[in-house]
């Protein structure tokens, strides 16, 4: 019996042309509180390595977070 995980992927692209950051799943990775874990990880992981500190993320998402919601043209995720 096999108890690891199956691998799984996350690629980020951009189009600055078109503002936008395109993710793209691997095909075993349709969970979306999994994707969330691990886009939101890789989130903290990149922020401790550049040596920021929990206030300062919080000032980060506090100030940046409408940029990405909705369904607007100014979101950045499509």
């Amino acid at each position: 019996m096999n108890d690891k995980p199956e691998d799984k992927s996350i690629e980020l692209t951009t189009d600055y042309d078109a503002h936008t950051i395109n993710m793209k799943f691997s095909d075993n990775l349709k969970d979306d509180r999994e994707r969330g874990y691990i886009l939101s990880a890789a989130f903290f992981s990149f922020c401790a390595a550049q040596g920021l500190d929990k206030q300062a993320v919080i000032e980060m998402v506090s100030s940046h977070y409408d940029q990405f919601t909705g369904d607007n043209d100014s979101s950045l995720f499509r």
